[in-house]
């Protein structure tokens, strides 16, 4: 596939699965908010989510664990929807480029190193026959040898 496409799904991808959290916490915010585990932490996230605003959805991406809880809080507060387009779209895009960008650059030391592995898989197979060679010659000239003997 194409880096471009690949980016372009990706992107796509992660916004469609944002956007389903964001949906559910969105059309299920009153029965979250009642839940006995958003009586525990609810106000704790909400102190902290104080601090950066909807602004956090930028970096729900690179901290990992809270991309999900993420969308589903700011759901549940009712974020505008253009809003969260606003601010998701763009990083879901730069986490597609990241990540597209790292498998690409990768995949050409990894060709590389392949390669290398592929020849050491040639020389082993080379020793590996002659080394069954040897051991095969030995075993017939013993063979041969402990005949000639019992003949005597």
């Amino acid at each position: 596939m194409h880096p471009l496409l690949v980016g372009i799904l990706g992107t796509f991808g992660g916004f469609c699965g944002d956007a389903v959290w964001f949906a559910i916490g969105w059309r299920s915010a009153d029965a979250i908010r009642r839940s006995a585990a958003w009586r525990r932490v609810g106000p704790t996230v909400e102190r902290l989510v104080a601090r950066f605003g909807p602004r956090q959805i930028l970096l729900a991406r690179p901290v990992w664990g809270t991309r999900v809880a993420t969308m589903l809080f700011w759901g549940t507060q009712r974020l505008a929807p253009a809003r969260f387009v606003a601010l998701d779209l763009p990083a879901c895009t730069v986490w597609a480029i990241l990540l597209v960008s790292l498998g690409y650059y990768s995949s050409v030391s990894v060709e590389a190193l392949l390669g290398k592995v592929r020849r050491a898989e040639e020389w082993l197979a080379v020793a590996i026959l002659i080394a069954v060679a040897a051991a095969l010659c030995g075993h017939l000239f013993l063979r041969a040898r402990a005949a000639s003997r019992l003949e005597k």
